[in-house]
């Protein structure tokens, strides 16, 4: 009997699949194949007959993968997304938090500057390692074949969530205490933003940037 994997891999080996589902698409295909040639025995015909019968049933190997593949993804979006977004984005919120609260155990005594009267406060070691965990983030994003504002998101994800409980604390504490919105410090919030999101945000881009660019197996695949 041949061997209908080797047979599909020789023949889809120029398309455009991606990686971590070429072997899935490889096996699905020569199962078919594998299940067309066995009924052309059933049928009578001889193995050299029915390998020739079999193979006539493929008219394009490429856009049969490419077919295979779409429906595979259609069948799991949200395996892919959480493969691709939401695993890497937690590792990365779970990691780089949790140097900041290592760091805070430790005592390790931040930086203060102060803008007039109001203090900002800096963990130049924690600053120092973010490029490191936007890396670690955006590459567990391309390994897993996302799209590159799913890579973006990755890497940039702990000044994201920062930004985030920002912009929900601060409609809700103003509905909740609304007569205060007059004496609310503005410039007070808005260097808080810059100190734990904007320079956060800058720190993890320099590592997530080199796993930006696109490979091209990889724009193949998105396009």
């Amino acid at each position: 009997m041949p061997d209908w994997k080797k047979l599909v891999r020789e023949h889809i080996a120029s398309s455009a699949l991606a990686a971590a589902s070429r072997e899935e698409v490889v096996s699905e295909l020569a199962a078919h194949l594998e299940e067309a040639y066995e009924a052309s025995l059933l049928q009578g015909l001889t193995e050299k007959s029915a390998v020739e019968f079999t193979l006539q049933e493929v008219d394009d190997w490429h856009a049969l993968a490419a077919r295979i593949q779409r429906a595979r993804s259609e069948e799991n979006p949200m395996n892919n997304r959480t493969r691709s977004l939401w695993l890497p984005a937690m590792a990365n919120l779970i990691v780089a938090p949790g140097l900041l609260m290592i760091l805070q155990k430790l005592a390790v005594q931040p930086r203060v500057l102060w803008i007039g009267d109001m203090a900002m406060v800096l963990y130049l070691p924690w600053l120092v390692a973010l490029p490191i965990f936007g890396a670690l983030g955006a590459f567990l994003a391309k390994r897993a074949h996302a799209r590159f504002v799913n890579r973006l998101i990755v890497g940039l994800s702990p000044a994201l969530a920062v930004l985030g409980a920002f912009a929900l604390v601060l409609p809700v504490s103003l509905v909740v205490d609304s007569h205060r919105l007059r004496d609310f410090p503005f410039s007070y919030f808005a260097l808080t933003i810059f100190n734990w999101v904007v320079l956060p945000a800058l720190a993890l881009l320099i590592g997530t940037l080199p796993f930006l660019r696109e490979t091209n197996s990889l724009a193949r695949t998105e396009a």
